[in-house]
């Protein structure tokens, strides 16, 4: 099971940067966002991997650059919206994930498996039951498209978005039906409204074909109430939600060894789940916020914290 790092978390850092960073560092799978770009702090960023500013002769730098180094590229990210009402924004929507899922086989290095193309579904909770039949026939569509590329579609539950349980998350892939369409887990959207960790890894890594983690901490609180002193990380984001019993809770995605997140524990479930891939680190938006973060200074501290909860869990790295 490879350390592995998502670069959703270094927005400006071109590719001929962070591959030889992150593997210098450690790091021995490296999933890449090609997103357009990503709101920070309330301020739109376009991401240097956009897959629209990769030419050709980049996409074979990338793959070239991860055959010399042995790295492992276990997803490619694409996110986009699956609950658009226009159809332009749609259509366009659609015709993205689909470019990208053709990257993900453009990318892919010698020796490799294909991989993953990871999306959220987006929306709202409840949009899930209000669109669901325009969610499962767009879904549909993607995942017969991408078993015909031979590429898994991954579709990632989000705290807060229409896949936001792990009951819908079950849902979508038993009502899809399709072998190219499973899971991308980031435990972290379960963990900040209080689901037990035994209890989403258990329900969800069977149908997950990637992963992710962030460090978090939440607490549960009232309408109006203001966070204990020193609870909350100056200059980072907040998310609010509500529990799965209904309680509201406020919560922060952090840097690693900053939350409450046990990663032994969960890396011992995961495996004993039989998941085996990467697991990879997403640095969130809300801590891409903080006015001194340093996306590659940050990433040594992940590694850091990744290496050791590793071996804490008695997990091979390889």
């Amino acid at each position: 099971m490879r350390i592995g790092y998502n670069t959703w978390s270094m927005a400006t850092v071109p590719y001929t940067t962070f591959i030889p960073r992150l593997s210098d560092i450690g790091f021995t799978a490296v999933a890449i966002s090609v997103v357009p770009g990503y709101t920070i702090g309330g301020r739109y960023v376009p991401n240097a991997a956009d897959q629209e500013r990769l030419a050709r002769e980049d996409r074979a730098r990338i793959k070239q650059a991860f055959e010399e180094r042995g790295l492992e590229l276990p997803s490619v990210i694409g996110n986009q919206s699956l609950v658009e009402d226009d159809p332009e924004r749609n259509a366009a929507a659609m015709q993205r994930l689909r470019d990208s899922i053709d990257l993900c086989v453009e990318l892919t290095p010698r020796g490799q498996g294909v991989p993953t193309l990871n999306t959220g579904v987006a929306g709202r909770t409840g949009d899930l039951e209000a669109k669901r039949q325009i969610i499962l026939d767009r879904l549909g569509e993607l995942a017969r498209y991408a078993q015909t590329r031979g590429v898994t579609l991954c579709i990632e539950p989000h705290v807060g978005g229409a896949i936001d349980t792990p009951e819908r998350a079950e849902y979508i892939v038993g009502a899809v039906n399709n072998p190219a369409l499973r899971l991308d887990f980031d435990v972290s959207h379960f963990e900040v409204v209080g689901v037990a960790t035994e209890h989403s890894v258990t329900r969800l890594a069977p149908l997950a074909r990637a992963a992710e983690i962030k460090d978090q901490r939440f607490r549960y609180c009232a309408d109006g109430d203001q966070a204990p002193e020193g609870w909350l990380v100056p200059g980072n984001g907040v998310g609010r939600a509500t529990a799965p019993d209904g309680r509201p809770v406020e919560f922060q995605f952090l840097l690693a060894g900053e939350g409450t997140f046990d990663l032994p524990r969960y890396l011992r479930l995961m495996r004993a789940h039989g998941f085996g891939a990467p697991i990879a680190f997403e640095v969130s938006v809300q801590c891409q916020a903080r006015p001194d973060y340093d996306a590659l200074e940050a990433a040594q501290g992940i590694y850091r914290w990744m290496a050791e909860g590793w071996r804490q869990a008695g997990i091979p790295t390889e």
